[in-house]
């Protein structure tokens, strides 16, 4: 009975020390890189997404660097970001020097003034916040109905790559490895890789990237790539160069990105929306598309947003940017392949004729200068048929009055 005793006892902790054994080759598996380097070379970008994701958390630090002969002007993402529960914290920061090319600063920031935001991503809802002020969210509900005027923020949420997106961290598992890495003596693997032009552009602002007249192009964008010993992600670098020729980005002589992870696997510091004590808003609730507002209304821009097309109504004894005075649409076809007139200017007509009706309180507090202004799209479309060809020129467009 005795025998039989001491079998049980040394059966029961086979368990155990398989268990730990295997837990071994797993930590010395990860320390080597083992996970990574020992796959194809094909593969190994995808492991190191695995293996930087099973650190846990990571703090990175996202730059995207516009060139000029002025002087650069510079967007630096700063953040932490928590793998395991697809959320991040960040500040966001965006600086345009005095000199910088203002055609390119329209798409921007003004020249000579530095941008800021805190945001944070929860699954797929964004937060965003200017200064002191409170939270503002973006589920994926508000971005459905707001549409591009969101694209800025949407960007960001939680993806496959990283709890906060919209940095080279995407691109790195859209590239395949042909070469060896190069290996450092720190362990490090650089590679060098390229990816194609139309997934480096989603890096860029939507308003910056909207001003391509014809995609952009097809020359690939050269990356360098380098994962640490372990096999997870620690830098990449991208020259975005090919993509200027095709965005009307004037003045613009040089397009860099870069993304740099440090801390691994450190305590997440940070609090997060509704933790911090900051008030949270559902952006569904307290913003409109301009489009719906009526006539004699007034609204705020969102600074987060930086477009009239999605604003905050506020009674127009506070502080407004705009006031309503009409809703318009524009329904032209007119001979030919090119319509003469652009849906903008079809729309000034009939905002002219809705401004001489309105009452006349709704105009009185223009901005100097300017006694009203039009904001909206529209559509061009041709059409052949019966030995002519036609244009038909649609659209929806906001008659207001700027205030501030």
């Amino acid at each position: 009975m005795k025998t039989v005793g001491r079998w049980r006892v040394v059966l029961a902790l086979l368990p155990t020390l398989v268990g730990a054994g295997a837990c071994q080759a797993g930590d010395k598996e990860r320390a080597s890189g083992e996970a990574v380097y020992g796959r194809p070379l094909a593969q190994q970008f995808h492991a190191a997404q695995q293996a930087t994701r099973e650190a846990g958390t990571a703090g990175f630090v996202a730059t995207l660097t516009y060139r000029s002969a002025a002087g650069d002007a510079v967007h630096t993402t700063i953040g932490s970001q928590d793998y395991a529960a697809g959320s991040a914290r960040v500040s966001s920061t965006l600086r345009v020097p005095a000199d910088f090319p203002e055609p390119a600063a329209e798409f921007l920031a003004e020249p000579g003034t530095t941008a800021r935001q805190t945001l944070a991503t929860v699954g797929g809802d964004v937060y965003v916040k200017e200064d002191a002020a409170e939270w503002l969210r973006f589920t994926p509900e508000a971005v459905n109905e707001f549409g591009d005027a969101t694209s800025a923020l949407s960007v960001h949420a939680a993806g496959d790559a990283a709890p906060y997106s919209g940095t080279l961290a995407d691109l790195v598992t859209r590239a395949v490895p042909r070469e060896k890495p190069k290996r450092d003596a720190d362990g490090n693997h650089v590679y060098r890789v390229t990816v194609l032009p139309e997934f480096a552009a989603e890096l860029l602002p939507w308003r910056a990237r909207a001003t391509g007249k014809a995609g952009m192009g097809t020359e690939p964008v050269d990356m360098t790539v380098t994962l640490d010993a372990e096999g997870r992600l620690a830098r990449a670098d991208a020259d975005l160069d090919p993509l200027l020729s095709h965005m009307d980005l004037i003045g613009v002589t040089g397009l860099q990105a870069s993304y740099q992870l440090s801390a691994f696997g450190e305590p997440y510091a940070h609090p997060m929306p509704g933790e911090d004590g900051v008030r949270v808003e559902d952006a569904r609730k307290v913003l409109a598309l301009t489009g719906t507002l009526k006539g004699g209304q007034c609204a705020a821009m969102e600074a987060a947003l930086g477009t009239r097309a999605v604003v905050r109504p506020v009674d127009c004894a506070k502080a407004h940017d705009m006031r309503v005075f009409a809703q318009v649409a524009v329904d032209r076809t007119v001979p030919g392949k090119t319509a003469v007139k652009s849906g903008l200017d079809y729309a000034r007509e009939e905002c002219e004729r809705e401004a001489a009706a309105a009452p006349k309180e709704w105009l009185a507090d223009s901005r100097r200068g300017v006694e009203w202004a039009v904001t909206g799209r529209s559509d061009e479309r041709s059409s052949t048929g019966g030995g002519r060809t036609d244009t038909t020129v649609t659209g929806a467009y906001t008659c207001y009055v700027p205030t501030s």
